[in-house]
């Protein structure tokens, strides 16, 4: 049998209703019986006046069995509450048997339950009845001295990056690869940033970087195993400070320390250098000159490129027609077979050829992690993804290796003696060019006859020789930068990347415009020329582009 407590001193009474009846719960609703006192006391009887309700609390064993007992007849009104609550650290601690746990009535309270943004402090100093140390770092840090001074809605409080119901702690399976979009959120929105005077470049050059886009990639492949650097990981969690704060850790005072979190050894040369590095002439005008110095190579040069091969495409095409309508007679002349490529040689070019396409795809993959392509990448294989670090490098190391054995062949073999002295530039691949292109033009019926190289084969020849060279000095520097992080600086490292993102769109540009005209959609041999296949040419004596 129930024993009634003593009347003198009931648990909740009259005084219970009137704080009840100030908070959110008490307002007209369809079925006035959800917020009755019955729904959440199930052992209630009566007082001393019809008034008074008294709530029989002797069959329970301690106030936080009563809780945990109002805490379940939460859910019969919250449901769609409760079933993100399943999946929140709480419930894991409290399932793991830590009754003392957070539940409902310890965030919302019980008698006097508001909206939880009235005051939105309340969040923060809710959350430190359990979280004090985290609280008190956490009240000195750049957003909780904002949230103390304004109260400001558009400051992160605990909710804000852990959630409300679903709440996520840092051993969380998601929270590393969800804390960078959490970031986000407020750092890469333009309009809110604008109104406290902070730069949203902050965040996109993190994107931008190295670590923003290893952790964007691996996060789009489902790899929550991040171990790239994210923003907290520099920045701090809770004590995030601005960089002039002594006690910050990205202040340049600390930023050894930081850095060697992650990369032991690291010393003050490896610091040196902008974190978020921009192209802007004010911020970086080492990096600013290099980038306009590319840009200005790429529209030229690759512009120069196109055009030749637009006039050469469009002369080449109306000499065919002509000939096809019997417009011009076509001389018969003896064919043979050349030898273009010994198997030595297309054994080379396929290396090159096969690593330079691998280099493309997994360094772009790094740069354009978002783009289409990509994604039908991932669709195929996380994996891909996972290892892309290390395909690139393998494929780097095959192409320098080829180019080593090149180096030999060119030097040690009479073959290649004989192709490199033909490769040499000469006055001749100048007037042939002029030729060409009078003859391209109208301006001459005459085609000059080319030597065994062309001035296209060789501008291809020392385009890739140069480009083999920079791409492989870029790349190393920024392969063995972490191993050698007291002689090169950050500085060093970004005018390697800068270099090497430029000459990557040279190099890849060049050959779709230059190479695969004249050895696929050059109308001469369209659809391909097979030489790098069979080793031989179809020769006939006026075959001057060959």
């Amino acid at each position: 049998m129930i024993r009634r407590p003593p009347r003198s001193t009931p648990l909740y009474s009259s005084a219970a209703s009137d704080v009840y009846k100030r908070q959110q719960h008490d307002y007209p609703h369809e079925n006035s019986q959800a917020h009755s006192c019955e729904v959440c006391h199930s052992q209630i009887l009566g007082g001393n006046s019809p008034s008074e309700l008294v709530f029989d609390i002797t069959s329970y064993p301690d106030k936080r069995a009563v809780d945990m007992d109002i805490n379940a007849s939460c859910h019969k009104c919250h449901e769609d509450k409760f079933q993100k609550i399943s999946d929140s650290e709480h419930t894991r601690v409290l399932e793991q048997g830590n009754r003392y746990a957070p539940i409902c009535v310890d965030c919302h309270g019980s008698h006097n339950i508001t909206s939880p943004n009235e005051p939105r402090t309340k969040i923060a100093e809710m959350c430190s009845k359990c979280h004090m140390s985290v609280y008190t770092t956490y009240a000195t840090s750049v957003h909780g001295e904002a949230l103390a001074a304004e109260s400001n809605p558009d400051v992160p409080t605990c909710n804000s990056c852990h959630g409300s119901h679903q709440v996520e702690g840092p051993n969380h399976v998601d929270f590393r690869a969800d804390s960078v979009e959490l970031c986000g959120n407020c750092h890469a929105d333009q309009n809110l940033m604008d109104q406290y005077g902070v730069s949203t470049k902050v965040f996109q050059t993190y994107l931008d970087d190295f670590h923003g886009r290893t952790v964007d990639a691996l996060h789009k492949a489902g790899d929550v195993k991040i171990t790239k650097a994210t923003c907290y990981d520099c920045h701090g969690v809770h004590n995030i400070k601005p960089s002039s704060d002594p006690t910050s850790m990205v202040h340049k005072d600390n930023l050894v320390k930081t850095c060697g979190s992650c990369h032991p050894g690291a010393n003050e040369t490896f610091t040196q250098g902008s974190i978020h590095v921009t192209l802007d002439k004010e911020d970086e005008p080492i990096l600013y000159w290099i980038s306009t110095t590319y840009i200005v190579l790429l529209i030229s040069v690759l512009g120069g490129m196109f055009l030749h091969n637009v006039i050469d495409l469009f002369r080449k095409s109306k000499i065919k027609k002509l000939k096809q309508l019997g417009h011009i007679q076509e001389e018969k002349h003896g064919h043979s077979l050349y030898l273009r490529m010994t198997v030595n040689e297309r054994i080379q070019h396929a290396t090159m050829a096969i690593s330079f396409m691998i280099l493309v795809i997994t360094g772009f993959m790094l740069r354009y992690p978002n783009t289409w392509w990509v994604s039908h990448i991932r669709d195929l294989s996380s994996h891909v993804v996972e290892y892309r670090s290390w395909i690139h490098r393998i494929a780097a190391i095959a192409m320098i290796l080829v180019s080593f054995y090149h180096i030999y062949y060119i030097a040690f073999t009479q073959r290649g003696r004989e192709l490199v002295k033909d490769l040499f530039p000469k006055l001749k691949d100048l007037t042939d060019a002029i030729g060409v292109a009078k003859f391209n033009l109208g301006f001459s019926k005459l085609k000059p006859k080319l030597d065994r190289f062309s001035y296209v084969e060789k501008a291809e020849y020392w385009a890739l020789v140069w480009g083999t060279i920079v791409m492989t000095f870029t790349g190393l520097l920024m392969w063995i930068y972490i191993d050698y992080i007291g002689v090169f600086s950050k500085l060093d490292w970004d005018i390697a990347r800068t270099i090497h993102y430029y000459e990557a769109w040279l190099a890849f540009l060049a050959i779709v415009i230059w190479h695969f005209y004249f050895v696929i959609f050059n109308p001469d041999i369209y659809p391909m020329s097979l030489a790098w296949f069979k080793g031989c040419l179809l020769y006939t004596s006026d075959a001057a582009d060959e």
